[in-house]
């Protein structure tokens, strides 16, 4: 992971719980952003070296293409010189941007007019959330209404109150 826990609460709520490993996925994704942004407005970086361009949601993409000499090797030694040849590019985002365990990387390979496959893939970075899902982000909301609706229904907050004022 990129950013450290900067929460001002990790001191009171567990590193394993739910809720702090969403907010440090967040925290590494608007991280993934600024450094994406800062790489990309310089033209001496990396990133504009290796033409990697983003989408609107900040996955970042390059086009690699085989030499035509290689369209007649097996398909297995074509893709092992693509990731052969992105080694560099790897080593980039993994050590230079410290991204390692944050990104996914999908290789797409073109087809021309007629549904051959060409010598062309495109090879899509796309950042990783490691706890946040649809499943998770559900669960949250029925496990907190829930709660909210027990505490609701069951009175709780003026029962803890005047328990509390009685200790006192």
């Amino acid at each position: 992971m990129k950013t450290k826990n900067k929460n001002i609460f990790r001191f009171l709520l567990p590193r394993n719980w739910g809720i702090v490993k969403v907010i440090r996925d967040f925290e590494n994704y608007y991280d993934w952003i600024r450094t994406i942004k800062r790489e990309q407005a310089n033209p001496q970086s990396n990133f504009n070296k290796w033409k990697l361009e983003r989408t609107k949601l900040y996955d970042v993409f390059v086009i690699v293409s085989l030499e035509e000499e290689d369209a007649l090797l097996p398909e297995a030694v074509q893709r092992t010189k693509v990731v052969e040849s992105l080694n560099p590019l790897h080593r980039y985002l993994d050590d230079e941007l410290g991204f390692a365990e944050c990104l996914n990387c999908e290789f797409n390979q073109f087809e021309d007019d007629n549904g051959k496959l060409t010598l062309s893939y495109l090879i899509l970075y796309r950042f990783n959330f490691n706890k946040f899902s649809i499943k998770w982000l559900i669960k949250f909301i029925v496990v907190t209404s829930i709660l909210a609706v027990i505490i609701v229904k069951l009175n709780v907050i003026p029962t803890l109150i005047s328990w509390i004022s009685r200790l006192m």
